[in-house]
C-alpha cells in the first residue's frame, strides 16, 4: 500500500468515531436540491416511450443531518434489466482494490464490464465520482447496485412494486456509512452501460474516472469489457398515460422514522401511437372429448425484441385481455365440492416471499401458471386462484386471481380476472385487466385438469373459436383482435362422434325402508344419468297403490313462501328456511356437474296445496350453494295427482315445474336426485303384497337449451312388499232403517262400517240386502251419464245419499254425495263421490238383484286406512230407492256383507238391520 493510500486510512480511522459518536441535536433532515430526470447525451429530456434513454440522472441533496435511509421511487413502467450486463460478485466487490489512484476507489475490485454508471458524492469540501456496478442481488431481490466510495459500500436495492398492473422500481439504500458525511448525491445511471460509438461511456469508467493527470485525458485510458456487447440497461415506459415521476425519501441517523421528501416530475412519454403491439393469444382446452371435464390453457405472448436493442423501443404490452370462449364450453358445477375462496385481504397478503397458504388457501387453487420475462432467469411460478364471489374488485359471483412469483429475485405478479356467464347459454368470457407492465415474453394461465376440473368442454364433435380482444398500455383506446381454433375429435365418454343427439337412459332406485306391508315406513327415490345422456329436464314417478303420505295436522307451505324463497340467497335459506319447519316432509340431495365426482348440493322438501289443478304438491327448495359459490335457491314444486278410483299417488310433470338446465349461467347438468321422504309416520305402505312397481318418466334434452328438444324415457323398479298374512280383516258393521216400517213405505237407510286398525283395507265389498227391501224404480227419476259423472257434474236428481269417510291419514272427514250413474248392466250403478283437503274417491258400486234382494258390489276399492264409513240412502216417498215388501218389524232383518282386502284376507258378516220398530224389545 502507498504512503498516500495508507494516510488517508488513518485518518479515516480517527475520524469515524466522532462521526458516529457525533450528538443528536442537529436540525431536522431536509431533502434540497432534488432532481431527477432521463436525458438524451445532449442533456435534453428523453420522453420517447419505450426508446432507451442515453442516462438516467439523479441529484438529492441533505441537510440537517447525517443521512441514515435513501429511498427513491422510479415511475412506473421504468425498467432496469439487470441481465443486461455481467454481475459483480460479492467477493470481487468485497476485495479492495491496489491502484495508485486512492481517490478513485468505487467498485472495488468489480470488473469494468459490470458498471452501469458512476455515482458522486459530495462530502461538503469536494465532489468525487465512483463507479456503480452491477451486483449479484441478496435473494429477494431483482438486482442491485452500487459502489465503494472511499472504500465504503454504499448499495441499492430495487423492489418491485406489482399493484394494479403497475410495474415499478423502488431503490432503498439502507443503514448509510458514517465513515464520511454527505451532503449530496449524484447518480447517473446508464441506458446502454456498453454504448458503441460517439458517445460512449468509456471515459467514466475504471482509472479514467477522477483522473488527475492531465497529460492523460478522460477517454485514454484502458477499459476491459467491450467484448459483451451492446445491450440496454433501461428502457421507457412504454404508456402516454402519466409524466415521469420520481420520489425521495430519507431519514437521519439522528432522527431514525423521520422522513423528508421531494418529487421531482419530467416531461410526459411520447409516441406512443408509434409504438409496435406484436402479440400472440390463445385458449386451449385439456381435452379433446365432448362433454368432459376440461382444463384450459389462456397464453399470451409479447415480443420482447426492443428491451435489450438499443436502437429498438420495447413493444406495447397489453393492459386488458378478453377471451370470448365458444358456445358450449361453460363452468363445470363439479369444481365447487371441497373448493375455497380467496378474499381481498389474503389476496393482497400475497406477496414473492409469501409461502403457499399464507395469501390465497389453498383449497382456493384452481390451475397454474407461468409468467417469462427476460428480466429473469427461469419463469416465475404462478398458481391461479378462486376470489371470493361477489367480494372482490369485480364484485362478481365468478372471479380469479391469479398470482406468480420468483422469491428469489423478489418478483410477484398479480392479476384480478372476471368471468361473465351468460344467463342463457353458460357462454364464458374472461376478462384480465391492468395486466402486469413488466416486459414478459410468455404469460400462461392454465385451469387445472382433473375430474373437478373447472371447465365442460362442448358436447358436440367439431372445431371451435375462441375470440380474444386485446388493448394495448400504449392506446388504451385501442383494440386489436386474435382468434384461436381448437377441436374435439371424439364423443362424450371417449367414443365416437355422434352424428344424432345423445342417448337418454336414465336409471332409477327407489323403495320403502320397511317391506312391511301396513307399516309407516321413510320412502326413497333415487334418479341417476350419465355424462353420456342428455340431461333432465323433468320427471313424473307413478307410485304403487296404497303408498301414500299422511298429511293429517301438516299445514300447508304457503304460495307466498315459496315464492319468497326463490328470491333468497342459499345461505339465507339454509339459516333460515321459507317455509315452516311444520311443513317438512323430507329432504333431497342433488349431485351436478360433469365427470365422476359430482358436486352435491342438500334441499328440503315440503308439503304445499294446489298446484296447477292438482289438489297437492312437494316443493322442493335447494340452496344451490356449491363450495364457496352461493348461486341462490333453486324451486321445483311438483303436482300431486291422486287417482279418484285408486287413490294412485302420481308426481305429474305436466303440471309441474320443469328443472332447470341453467341456474345463475352455470348449466347444472343435474345428474343424481336423491329424495328421502323422511318424516316419522307419513308415508303408509300398502296392505297389498301383489308385485308392484315405482315407474319413474323423465325427459331429456341435448344441447342448445334455448330451444330444447325433449325426448322421454322411462325407469321402472320392482315394489313388493311381505307379511300380509299377518292382516287380518274383521270390521264391524251396523246397518239401521230410519221411518215407517210398513210395507210400502221409504226407509232410510244407513250403513256404518268401521274396520279395525292394523287391519288390511277393504279391495272389494258385496251386501245383500233382505228380500224385504227392494229397489223402487218409481223414483229414479234421473240418472247421471258417465261423461256428467267424470266431470264432477252429476245433476241434483240423481243424487240419492250421501257419504262419509274418516281417514287418519287426512285429518279431516272426506264427504260427498251417493247418486245413481247410467250403467251397462240393467240396473243403474251407485255411485260414491267423496271429497276432503282437495282429493276427490269414486267409489263405484254395481247394483243387480242377487237370490231375491238387492245386491251392491264394490270392487276395486283403494287401499288406504279408514277408520269409519258411512253410507245413508235417502228415504221418503218422493225420492226414496228403498222401499219395504213387508213389515220389516215382524222378523229380524239380516244383511250379508262378503268382504275381501287387499291382503287377500277375506269374511263374510250378517249383519242385523236395525230398524225403528215400536214396542220394548221390537226393534
Amino acid at each position: 500500500m502507498s504512503r498516500a493510500a495508507a494516510l488517508v486510512a488513518v485518518l479515516l480511522a480517527l475520524s469515524a468515531p466522532n462521526l458516529v459518536a457525533a450528538p443528536a441535536a442537529q436540525a431536522s433532515l431536509a431533502v434540497t436540491g432534488f432532481t431527477a430526470a432521463a436525458t438524451e447525451p445532449n442533456g435534453s429530456p428523453a420522453n420517447l416511450a419505450g426508446s432507451h434513454p442515453y442516462a438516467l440522472t439523479t441529484t438529492i441533496g441533505f441537510s440537517g443531518g447525517e443521512v441514515k435511509d435513501i429511498q427513491l421511487t422510479l415511475p412506473p413502467g421504468l425498467i432496469e434489466n439487470p441481465r443486461a450486463v455481467p454481475e459483480c460478485t460479492p467477493a470481487e466487490f468485497g476485495t479492495p482494490r491496489s491502484s495508485p489512484h486512492e481517490q478513485s476507489r468505487s467498485g472495488e475490485s468489480c470488473p469494468d464490464a459490470s458498471q452501469i454508471g458512476t455515482i458522486g458524492i459530495d462530502t461538503g469540501a469536494t465532489t468525487r465520482y465512483f463507479g456503480l456496478f452491477n451486483l449479484a442481488p441478496a435473494p429477494g431481490h431483482p438486482s442491485q447496485f452500487g459502489a465503494a466510495p472511499f472504500g465504503a459500500p454504499l448499495v441499492f436495492t430495487p423492489n418491485v412494486r406489482q399493484a394494479d398492473g403497475e410495474y415499478g422500481l423502488t431503490l432503498a439504500s439502507r443503514n448509510v456509512t458514517q465513515v464520511f458525511e454527505i451532503d449530496a448525491i449524484e447518480l447517473e445511471i446508464w441506458g446502454t452501460p456498453w454504448l458503441a460509438g460517439a458517445g460512449n461511456h468509456d471515459g467514466q469508467r475504471g482509472n479514467c474516472l477522477n483522473e488527475t493527470d492531465p497529460d492523460s485525458p478522460h477517454g485514454q485510458c484502458k477499459v476491459i469489457g467491450q467484448t459483451i456487447g451492446t445491450r440496454a440497461y433501461l428502457t421507457l415506459p412504454s404508456s402516454c398515460a402519466q409524466p415521469l415521476a420520481f420520489t425521495v425519501s430519507a431519514d437521519s441517523w439522528q432522527a431514525p422514522g423521520a422522513n423528508a421528501s421531494a418529487v421531482a416530475s419530467g416531461p410526459a412519454m411520447v409516441g406512443c401511437d408509434q409504438l409496435s403491439f406484436s402479440f400472440g393469444a390463445s385458449a386451449v382446452p385439456s381435452t379433446a372429448v365432448a362433454s368432459s371435464p376440461s382444463g384450459l390453457t389462456l397464453r399470451l405472448t409479447t415480443s420482447q425484441a426492443g428491451l435489450l436493442a438499443p436502437t429498438l423501443r420495447l413493444s406495447s404490452q397489453p393492459e386488458r385481455a378478453t377471451f370470448a370462449l365458444p358456445e358450449g364450453m361453460t363452468l363445470n358445477p363439479s369444481i365447487g365440492a371441497g373448493l375455497g375462496a380467496c378474499t381481498p385481504a389474503q389476496y393482497a397478503a400475497e406477496s414473492a416471499a409469501s409461502a403457499p397458504g399464507e395469501g390465497c388457501p389453498n383449497p382456493a387453487k384452481i390451475g397454474t401458471g407461468t409468467v417469462e420475462t427476460p428480466l429473469v432467469e427461469g419463469a416465475l411460478e404462478g398458481s391461479l386462484f378462486i376470489a371470493k364471489p361477489f367480494d372482490n374488485p369485480f364484485g362478481s359471483p365468478y372471479a380469479l386471481y391469479f398470482v406468480a412469483k420468483s422469491p428469489d429475485r423478489g418478483f410477484v405478479v398479480k392479476v384480478a380476472g372476471r368471468l361473465d356467464a351468460d344467463p342463457r347459454s353458460g357462454r364464458l368470457t374472461a376478462t384480465f385487466d391492468r395486466l402486469p407492465r413488466l416486459p414478459y415474453s410468455n404469460l400462461s394461465i392454465e385451469f387445472r385438469q382433473s375430474q373437478r376440473a373447472p371447465l365442460v368442454s362442448p358436447a358436440a364433435c367439431g372445431s371451435y373459436l375462441t375470440r380474444i380482444a386485446l388493448r394495448p398500455w400504449a392506446d388504451p383506446q385501442a383494440s386489436f383482435e386474435e382468434t384461436s381454433s381448437f377441436l374435439i375429435v371424439r364423443g362424450a365418454g371417449g367414443g365416437a362422434c355422434s352424428s344424432g343427439g345423445a342417448p337418454f337412459a336414465p336409471r332409477a332406485v327407489a323403495g320403502t325402508l320397511s317391506s312391511s306391508a301396513g307399516f309407516y315406513s321413510p320412502f326413497y327415490l333415487h334418479l341417476t344419468r350419465t355424462d353420456l345422456e342428455q340431461e333432465i329436464t323433468s320427471y313424473s314417478t307413478v307410485l304403487p297403490p296404497g303408498l301414500l303420505g299422511k298429511i293429517a295436522g301438516i299445514p300447508f307451505c304457503s304460495d307466498a313462501a315459496i315464492d319468497a324463497a326463490k328470491l333468497r340467497s342459499g345461505t339465507q335459506e339454509l339459516q333460515s328456511p321459507s317455509c315452516p319447519a311444520a311443513s317438512e316432509i323430507g329432504h333431497t340431495v342433488s349431485g351436478y356437474g360433469a365427470g365422476l365426482a359430482p358436486a352435491y348440493a342438500p334441499g328440503r322438501f315440503y308439503l304445499a296445496g294446489p298446484y296447477h289443478g292438482a289438489p297437492l304438491s312437494v316443493v322442493a327448495i335447494n340452496s344451490a350453494i356449491v363450495g364457496p359459490f352461493d348461486l341462490g335457491t333453486i324451486v321445483i314444486r311438483s303436482a300431486i295427482q291422486v287417482d279418484p278410483r285408486t287413490a294412485r299417488v302420481t308426481i305429474d310433470a305436466s303440471a309441474s315445474d320443469p328443472i332447470p338446465h341453467i341456474f345463475a349461467g352455470i348449466p347444472l347438468r343435474l345428474r343424481d336426485i336423491r329424495v328421502y321422504i323422511d318424516r316419522p309416520n307419513f308415508v303408509l305402505n300398502p296392505t297389498s303384497c301383489a308385485p308392484f312397481s315405482i315407474t319413474s318418466t323423465l325427459t331429456g334434452s341435448d344441447a342448445p337449451f334455448v330451444n330444447p328438444k325433449d325426448v322421454t324415457a322411462s325407469a321402472t323398479v320392482l315394489y313388493q312388499l311381505s307379511n300380509c298374512s299377518a292382516l287380518k280383516l274383521k270390521p264391524r258393521i251396523a246397518m239401521r232403517l230410519k221411518g215407517r216400517t210398513k210395507r210400502g213405505d221409504y226407509p232410510w237407510l244407513t250403513t256404518v262400517v268401521t274396520p279395525r286398525p292394523g287391519d288390511t283395507n277393504l279391495a272389494a265389498a258385496a251386501v245383500t240386502l233382505p228380500p224385504s227391501l227392494f229397489l223402487e224404480q218409481g223414483n229414479i227419476r234421473d240418472i247421471c251419464t258417465r261423461p256428467r259423472s267424470e266431470a264432477d257434474a252429476c245433476p241434483a236428481r240423481s243424487v240419492v245419499g250421501r257419504a262419509r269417510a274418516d281417514t287418519p291419514l287426512l285429518g279431516e272427514p272426506m264427504e260427498g254425495p251417493v247418486y245413481l250413474r247410467s250403467s251397462d248392466n240393467p240396473l243403474p250403478d251407485l255411485v260414491a263421490v267423496i271429497h276432503g283437503r282437495g282429493i276427490r274417491i269414486l267409489l263405484e258400486g254395481r247394483v243387480d238383484s242377487h237370490r231375491d234382494g238387492i245386491r251392491v258390489r264394490f270392487n276395486g276399492l283403494p287401499d288406504a286406512p279408514v277408520s269409519r264409513f258411512t253410507m245413508t240412502i235417502f228415504g221418503g216417498r218422493k225420492r226414496g230407492i228403498l222401499v219395504n215388501s213387508e213389515n220389516i218389524c215382524r222378523r229380524t232383518q239380516r244383511a250379508e256383507a262378503r268382504l275381501l282386502g287387499h291382503s287377500n284376507a277375506a269374511t263374510v258378516l250378517k249383519p242385523r238391520i236395525v230398524g225403528e220398530c215400536g214396542g220394548k224389545g221390537k226393534r
